[in-house]
């Protein structure tokens, strides 16, 4: 061993505050951005509003575009020709569900359900063009113009100019204070609407370009902001404040303003986007390649998403669930292998070669090959009992021990020489080490190695747990081992594991243990039981690196494929049925993650801080979330689109406002056809759209509900007639549901040939028809019996006559034959011959003659067969036949097999047995025929011999008729045979 005093490597990492566990990366966005190749009706975004039933509307210079967040609908010549290809100045959404549109030219439109609306100048709008509009909370609506300021109430315009006191007829921006006060920016200065219906105006730098305002916005502690081409002023008593490019804006000339819900005051300029935060600026960037262009308009919708309409496009900004570290805020390298927190509050990293990186206090202390570790490539971390540091290198680089700021490089004897994957130290100090090729057990300076072939459960150790009660969990990649104390006592798939590549093991606090595996999803193993969750049920993935669990019961799960998140009452809910299927929440790089590809090869590959924070390593750096952040708690609008009948638009939501709203019963009628149905429908939460998941029924057609993961359309076919309700629910990113959804009642017509008095005909027709096919085939059957009766005569009467003629002349023949004649043989042979044949005959005709087809007449002819079979042989055969059967008539092939089963049961009797004596038993119990043949023979000692092939022939014979066969014999004592069949 030796050891070397880590030197420097203090690196200042940027955005750090003074304790990394408990730091706040930088309040980061993520960014979207649309533009026409996705349905953008022109690039340059001016105006955004959303109206009340949830969907954002998007003016730009060459058009109106609805958006529900996956996708455009235009607003063309087909739809509204009134605003089609027009340049859209401003929007405004009113709470009585319409949209205000002031469009390029003079012209201001209100759209609602009874269709648009046109004003004009004649109507008494202002003249000149419209550049703003504003609804006040008492209803009133302001559309500001280069003509003065029009007021719309009551159903007519009142327009103010300077005669009014306004400092300017050019009107630029609106809004209404938290005291109702409306404010107007003009060029010339602010202006405020006094009680007496007169304005006083503020003059911001008489003459200057401050005074020519573009916008103006109220923020939440109701002071006033307004833009111009100096900057952006919030006024402050006595003075007021200004930012400009020197204060950090991207731009001195501002555009726009918005005040978001939680205090923020976002910045429209000439050169991209900032945000104003608690007296800070910071730039905010739209996209990768710098912060955007000229920022026309900027908007909050209901679920606190900022949407920004740019020259070249429209941008949505959702704060980062995630916050990254990466080489970008001073990590040394990106890959990161595992991830832990030491006492002090510092995040220990360990990296791919990029060394050990030790965040704390601002800076990043970094171990590597130049200050004393073994080498770059760090695998697994432990803290010990003690405060030092256990590093668990790649290849042979062994054990590392950082003892403030000391590296101690261990190269024990009993240390296996592979990667270290994961260290633990026990409550006892006892110090476990996994390594790929085995594990070791070191107490009091003792080494022990376990592998497979000395009890563990797999080679590969990929994690280790000790449990509240100090019993030790060992994952490997041939299952899951528990130490005994001597030994292990393993789970495998043979006891119920989905499989045996063992990623992560988590005890929660009920002392249930959680075993994450690659392949086999997550399994829980309670009272000695495995119950598995696989990606079937629901699971974002089968693939499981660590888990996690949060405050209020959500386990966090890192994979190949991101991270998810998976509450354990919906485990419990789908134990118990009360749920088919698993609701997991993804996250992936809409959330801030800078990559979806976690690490899991070494432990620890997550980290709950003492913060509540939870942090994975990634390859590329490491990732934290807050599970305590604000998720999207509101239930997403659900609106039916389109409807779609046989390939025909039936229906649809409209694309005027108001004209199909949110959850709103419909109906529509299909009329005869094929039945085939389709349905289109959307959700209005925009947050993150693509995760919005719906479910519907047909009630009617469906028989529970349907998940349609992300799919937002319905397909039915072959529809009967009848009343159908179809219901449409929805959840948001965060798989909030909305339960009440939307609803459609659909009616589908008949065919004539569907309708009821056709239907009535059907049965009749039926009934009919199936009268005659009796008629038919009774008469047939009848027909059959018959030939049968005539088939039974003509063989006795002519064929048999004839054979027992050739018998009998034969027998004469060899009579008169002498016996050295060398004919005599074969004369012989014919007389043989022709009696079986004749006696073959009998058995014929006896099966086809219609006479013969009840059990008693089956039993006759079984116990006159068996006593003339043993006639002038030494065995005796014994007869037991019942009093009385009952009156069931067998069917020819039912008689046939059970005669040829006999007669091979009794032949075997005879040639094989070496029996004396022979029983044949039959009876009828209720509802079944019994035959047993027993004999006192030498038993059978094999079936696989020659007896086998005629018992096995016996077996076909019954299973053809539905019955069975079983056989009891003893060697030296006998043999009995049993035929069952069944009488229906």
């Amino acid at each position: 061993m030796g050891s070397v005093v880590a030197g420097g490597g203090g690196l200042a990492l940027e955005g750090l505050s003074a304790t990394v566990a408990r730091s706040a990366a930088p309040n980061c966005f993520t960014v979207r951005t649309w533009q026409t190749d996705e349905g953008l009706p022109q690039n340059q975004v001016l105006a955004i509003t959303q109206t009340r039933d949830g969907y954002l509307w998007v003016g730009t210079r060459q058009g109106l575009a609805r958006f529900d967040g996956v996708r455009f609908v235009l607003v063309e010549d087909s739809n509204a020709p009134e605003i089609s290809r027009r340049s859209i100045n401003a929007l405004c959404a009113t709470h009585d569900g319409s949209l205000w549109i002031a469009c390029a030219g003079g012209s201001v439109y209100r759209a609602r359900q009874g269709g648009f609306e046109h004003f004009t100048e004649a109507k008494g709008l202002p003249g000149g063009e419209p550049r703003c509009l504003l609804e006040s909370r008492d209803g009133t609506i302001w559309v500001g113009s280069d003509a003065g300021l029009g007021r719309f109430r009551d159903g007519r315009f009142e327009v103010y100019t300077e005669r009014a006191g306004l400092a300017d007829n050019s009107v630029r921006g609106l809004c209404e204070d938290k005291e109702g006060v409306l404010r107007v920016a003009t060029r010339s200065g602010l202006s405020t609407l006094q009680p007496n219906g007169k304005f006083s105006t503020r003059s911001i730098g008489a003459g200057s370009r401050a005074n020519s305002l573009k916008a103006v916005c109220v923020d939440a502690s109701g002071t006033i902001w307004v833009a111009s081409n100096e900057g952006a002023t919030r006024f402050m008593e006595p003075g007021c404040k200004l930012y400009s490019s020197e204060e950090g804006l991207p731009d001195r000339l501002v555009t726009s303003l918005l005040s978001d819900r939680v205090g923020r005051v976002w910045v429209g300029t000439f050169s991209g986007l900032a945000c104003i935060e608690n007296g800070s600026v910071t730039c905010r960037p739209l996209n990768e390649a710098g912060f955007g262009d000229l920022v026309h308009a900027v908007y909050e919708d209901v679920e606190g998403t900022i949407w920004v309409g740019a020259r070249d496009g429209l941008y949505r900004l959702r704060p980062a669930r995630f916050s990254n570290y990466t080489t970008q805020e001073g990590l040394r390298s990106d890959n990161a292998m595992s991830i832990c927190e030491d006492r002090e509050g510092g995040l220990c990293v360990a990296t791919w070669g990029g060394g050990l990186n030790v965040l704390k206090n601002g800076l990043n202390t970094v171990y590597g090959t130049t200050n004393g570790l073994t080498h770059d490539s760090v695998l697994a971390l432990c803290e010990a009992a003690d405060g030092a540091l256990w590093v668990g290198m790649d290849f042979n680089g062994g054990l590392n021990r950082l003892v403030q700021g000391t590296n101690t490089i261990e190269r024990p004897v009993g240390l296996i020489d592979a990667p270290v994957r994961v260290i633990h130290e026990d409550r006892t100090g006892a110090m476990w080490i996994g390594t790929r090729s085995g594990l070791n057990h070191v107490r009091g300076g003792a080494w022990a190695t376990y592998t497979r072939t000395n009890g563990l459960a797999g080679d590969n150790v990929t994690v280790i747990k000790e449990d509240r009660k100090g019993t030790i969990w060992i994952g490997t990649d041939g299952g899951v081992s528990r130490w005994t104390g001597s030994g292990f006592t393993n789970l495998t798939t043979r006891e119920g594991l989905s499989n045996n590549n063992v990623n992560a093991l988590y005890e929660d606090d009920d002392g249930v243990l959680w075993i994450g595996t690659r392949g086999g999803g997550l399994n829980r193993f309670k009272d000695r039981r495995v119950t598995a969750y696989r990606k079937a049920q629901g699971l974002f993935t089968d693939d499981i690196f660590e888990i996690l669990e949060d405050e209020f019961g959500h386990f966090w799960i890192s994979s190949g494929g991101g991270i998810f998140r998976v509450a354990r009452a919906a485990l419990a809910d789908l134990d118990a049925g009360r749920a088919k299927t698993l609701e997991c929440t993804v996250y992936g790089k809409a959330d801030g993650l800078a990559t979806v590809q976690c690490n899991g090869v070494a432990k620890p590959a997550g980290w709950r801080a003492r913060d509540g924070r939870l942090w994975f390593p990634t390859i590329r750096g490491v990732v934290a979330v807050d599970p305590r952040s604000p998720s999207n708690d509101l239930p997403p609008p659900v609106v039916i689109e389109e409807v779609l009948g046989d390939k025909r638009r039936l229906a649809g939501a409209g694309l005027i406002p108001g004209s199909g709203g949110a959850g709103g019963a419909g109906y529509v009628a299909l009329k005869p056809g094929r039945g085939e149905l389709e349905i289109r429908y959307t959700s209005l939460s925009l947050a993150a759209p693509e995760r919005n998941r719906f479910k519907y029924r047909l009630e009617g057609a469906d028989p529970d509900w349907v998940d349609a993961g992300v799919r937002r359309a319905a397909f039915y076919s072959n529809l009967r007639p009848g009343n159908y309700i179809f219901q449409v629910l929805a959840s948001n990113n965060d798989g909030v549901w909305n339960h009440t959804g939307a609803m459609l009642r659909i009616t589908v017509h008949p065919h004539f040939w569907q309708a009821w008095w056709f239907e009535l005909t059907i049965p009749a027709a039926l009934l009919l028809g199936l009268a005659v096919w009796i008629q038919v085939r009774v008469t047939r059957l009848r027909e059959l019996e018959r030939l049968r009766v005539r088939i039974a005569a003509d063989l006795h009467d002519d064929v048999g006559a004839r054979l027992t003629k050739v018998a009998m002349l034969t027998e004469s023949v060899d009579r008169t034959t002498g016996k050295e004649d060398r004919n005599k043989a074969n004369i012989r042979n014919i007389a043989s011959t022709t009696r079986e044949v004749i006696q073959s005959m009998d058995e014929i005709v006896w099966t086809i003659n219609p006479k013969n087809d009840t059990l008693e007449n089956l039993a006759n002819y079984l116990f006159q067969y068996a006593q003339e079979y043993f006639l002038n042989t030494e065995v005796r055969c014994r007869m037991e036949l019942p009093s009385e059967f009952p009156n069931h008539v067998l069917s020819t092939e039912q008689r046939h097999n059970l005669f040829m089963a006999v007669k091979e049961a009794l032949n075997n009797v005879l040639k094989h047995a070496k029996a004396t004596e022979t029983r044949l038993e039959l009876a009828a119990p209720a509802g079944e025929l019994r035959i047993v043949i027993s004999d006192n023979g030498r038993g059978i000692a094999n079936e696989a011999g020659a007896d086998g092939e005629g018992l096995e022939n016996m077996r076909k014979r019954l299973e053809q008729i539905g019955g069975t066969l079983q056989v009891r014999s003893r060697w030296g004592i006998g043999t009995e045979i049993e035929l069952r069949v069944p009488l229906r």
